[in-house]
């Protein structure tokens, strides 16, 4: 984070240890050291989340989307007709079939002549008291039916909202009529299939398995979910369901793409292919991560509606910069230090090329049940003496350590409020420009109506 800060290596008082100050790369798709972080810290917040609509008041459901697909696929085309095109210098942005779903007169209902919506002109959004959702896609690939990107959404709806953009609250919470409820899964339904169809009839699903809801009933249905978070690997947390795709492992013969990469290590290490987890050979393994790195390049993971956090009264954002932010915080999170080294940033990096870093950290440890300060500094010097960087460590008190500590989370605590900042002012860019386009829009009907402007 800091060259001239260096890293600190320090253990905490459960004996377990923490690198502070170093950056990662932040790549929620394709690293899985940064995705399990944030996607721990992701599926918290959505946990907070569902708890919170779900103690007001309102109901959340728990909905998947899928396409049928095969091994003739290419996952680039296949995420195109779910999430939409990338924008391009050459290109405008194509939405897919979710940006569909919450769009068009039947959905948003229609305005007046006045510009103002009456009861009779109410779209199915107001009438199931729609207010966001949260949408993670996950993807799986197999040899036999290829690629298999689908998106789970947790969807908040029983809220009437007042206010636009960021000024948007709940002011009541209801229970939506079985009616609304039905027309608004089948619509869903209807939408998200007509959408794949006219991508390419081939992606088209079955009405059973395009589109699944299911409902949290209760409180106690949420707040179960936070045990699961970090423990489960099955997925049948409607939050783990949406951000913890890394510790999945895929179904129907299907490996996750941090199985594929898996097995890219253990071949490339000489285990036999009998051996080695997962399927197929290093050839296709290989060919089928490449495709995966370009197909989700640009792509959010896991992303929120505009304005839910802030009706929700949580904080945060879904760039990468604040996967960033994430990763900063949890190194902030190690608890209580008593002992630590400091290790100049050269000193760290000449650590890092030889591949010494997880050995230092585990030397930091208090597995021998020695935590003297200078028993753990001799550990971890003995294992950088191996990088010729002994002479960088300087040995820290807890004291020492803590001091180090509280510079650390003063820099963090910049950094989170240049985030925030930074947040207020894309989401102003984004009101601007929206405002702009609907004056355009405004003086255009006004000129095809025949009245001057």
């Amino acid at each position: 984070m800091d060259p001239a800060s260096g890293v600190i290596v320090a253990q905490t008082a459960a004996g377990t240890s923490v690198v502070l100050g170093l950056m990662r790369c932040g790549r929620i798709w394709l690293c899985p050291v940064c995705a399990a972080t944030i996607r721990h810290k992701r599926a918290e917040e959505i946990t907070t989340a569902v708890v919170e609509w779900v103690r007001r008041g309102g109901t959340a459901y728990l909905v998947t989307f899928t396409a049928r697909h095969g091994h003739t696929d290419r996952l680039a085309d296949l995420m195109d007709a779910l999430q939409g095109t990338r924008k391009t210098p050459d290109t405008p942005r194509r939405p897919g079939a979710y940006q569909r779903l919450i769009t068009g007169g039947t959905w948003a209902g229609r305005r007046a002549s006045d510009g103002h919506r009456h009861t009779d002109r109410e779209g199915i959004r107001d009438r199931i008291g729609y207010v966001g959702m949260i949408r993670a896609t996950e993807v799986t690939v197999g040899q036999i039916n290829g690629w298999h990107p689908h998106i789970h959404a947790i969807v908040f709806v029983g809220g009437r909202t007042e206010g636009e953009r960021a000024d948007k609250h709940v002011v009541d919470v209801f229970e939506p009529t079985e009616t609304a409820l039905k027309e608004w899964q089948d619509q869903w339904r209807s939408v998200w299939t007509g959408a794949l169809r006219k991508v390419n009839p081939d992606f088209t699903p079955d009405r059973k398995h395009g589109v699944d809801f299911k409902r949290l009933e209760t409180e106690r249905d949420a707040n179960d979910l936070a045990e699961y978070i970090a423990k489960t690997q099955d997925g049948k947390a409607p939050a783990l369901e949406l951000a913890r795709a890394d510790l999945k492992t895929a179904a129907h013969g299907n490996v996750t793409p941090f199985e594929l990469l898996g097995r890219i290590g253990d071949l490339t290490g000489g285990m036999p292919e009998d051996d080695a987890a997962g399927q197929g050979s290093l050839e296709w393994n290989l060919g089928r991560w490449h495709e995966y790195e370009r197909a989700t390049k640009g792509r959010r993971a896991i992303e929120w509606t505009r304005y839910l956090r802030q009706i929700l009264g949580l904080e945060g954002g879904d760039s990468e910069e604040d996967d960033l932010d994430l990763l900063l915080a949890a190194d902030a999170e190690g608890g209580e230090l008593r002992a630590g080294v400091a290790v100049t940033d050269e000193g760290w990096s000449a650590v890092a090329r030889r591949a010494l870093d997880l050995a230092a950290t585990e030397a930091a440890e208090g597995t021998d049940g020695n935590t003297d300060p200078a028993a753990m500094g001799e550990r971890v010097r003995k294992v950088l003496a191996l990088a010729d960087v002994a002479d960088t460590v300087v040995v820290l008190t807890s004291a020492e350590v803590a001091e180090a500590y509280s510079a650390m989370l003063d820099s963090l605590a910049l950094r989170r409020e240049e985030a925030a900042a930074r947040r207020l002012r894309e989401l102003n860019r984004r009101d601007e420009a929206a405002d702009f386009v609907q004056e355009r829009a405004a003086r255009h009907i006004e000129r095809l109506a025949g009245t001057d402007s």
